[in-house]
């Protein structure tokens, strides 16, 4: 709860109150409930992630019609395209080590960071992969897991979404 207050100031100081804030305010908030749910059961809520996506959206197209910087529009979605087929092909390769709830998220964390700009994206999104490899590589170093062992990799995701939009 204190770290969702700290993202929300951290937001709101970022921001002001604008669109910016209820949309990445939303995107933070689905990255706080799906980090939660994922570690403990190894699942994503669909809904969870839709429910961003249906409302973030727009709130992103609007924010970028009102700043008058209507490009911002066709890289998010550009984002949204390019990720999803990336996840696609990539769960595909991975024979299901990458599930459907992190194809589905994944581009949904896109669209936001893609509003920001593609070096958010690019950044954003590599930054989950190490994350869950520095932590896949702890966990089989300490003997806690073995190459086979299943990781939750929506947390990773997540944390490296929320990392990069205050880092950059």
């Amino acid at each position: 709860m204190l770290l969702g207050a700290l993202l929300g100031a951290a937001t709101a100081n970022m921001f002001g109150f604008t669109l910016q804030l209820f949309a990445f305010g939303l995107m933070i908030a689905m990255a706080l409930e799906q980090t939660l749910v994922d570690f403990h059961t190894h699942r994503l809520a669909r809904g969870v992630t839709m429910r961003a996506a249906l409302v973030g959206g727009p709130l992103l197209t609007l924010a970028a019609i009102n700043i008058d910087e209507t490009a911002r529009i066709a890289t998010m979605f550009g984002a949204i395209i390019a990720t999803l087929v990336f996840f696609i092909v990539l769960s595909f390769m991975s024979k299901g080590g990458i599930g459907s709830g992190d194809v589905q998220l994944a581009p949904v964390l896109a669209m936001f960071l893609g509003w920001m700009g593609w070096s958010y994206v690019c950044i954003g999104l590599a930054s989950g992969f190490i994350l869950g490899g520095i932590w896949a590589l702890t966990l089989i170093a300490t003997g806690k897991a073995k190459l086979s062992h299943r990781i939750a990799f929506g947390p990773f995701l997540c944390v490296g979404a929320v990392a990069t939009l205050f880092a950059l």
